[in-house]
């Protein structure tokens, strides 16, 4: 018996079920350190209400106040690659959610037009087919 305990824990280890079990934990790890990443990056922006209707008033403003900041921008320092694409994806969000509430307006307003659905038994009206004048026939006798 030259077999130390060692050497059959390391055997347990290179099998299937170990490594599996081993991948999942590191998935598992990696996941949980993205997940507590992003949620430091995001926690800086505070909380938006979805339910509020954007007004047109404050989309107005916001752009006016873009409008604002462009010919100061332009005479400070140049602006790098990455906030030129973050300000690009800024601009298609908020496109964006200004088409989706726009789409939300338009649905409830072609819910408002459509009529009533009504509820109660349903009686249709016999078929010409399956009408039929009852003719009162005798029963045949059966001669015995």
């Amino acid at each position: 018996m030259s077999l130390s305990r060692f050497t059959s824990g390391h055997r347990k280890d290179s099998s299937t079920e170990m490594i599996r079990t081993k991948i999942a934990h590191r998935k598992s790890l990696s996941q949980k350190e993205n997940r507590y990443k992003e949620y430091e990056r995001n926690r800086h922006f505070g909380l938006k209400d979805v339910n509020v209707p954007l007004d047109g008033r404050a989309l107005l403003n916001i752009h006016e106040t873009s409008q604002d900041l462009g010919p100061e921008t332009a005479n400070t320092k140049p602006r790098s690659v990455k906030t030129v694409l973050s300000d690009q994806r800024k601009q298609m969000l908020q496109k964006y959610k200004e088409e989706k509430q726009l789409q939300k307006l338009k649905e409830q307003r072609e819910k408002a037009k459509r009529e009533v659905f009504k509820v109660g038994l349903y009686r249709p009206e016999v078929p010409g087919f399956l009408y039929q004048k009852t003719l009162k026939t005798e029963p045949k006798k059966v001669n015995l």
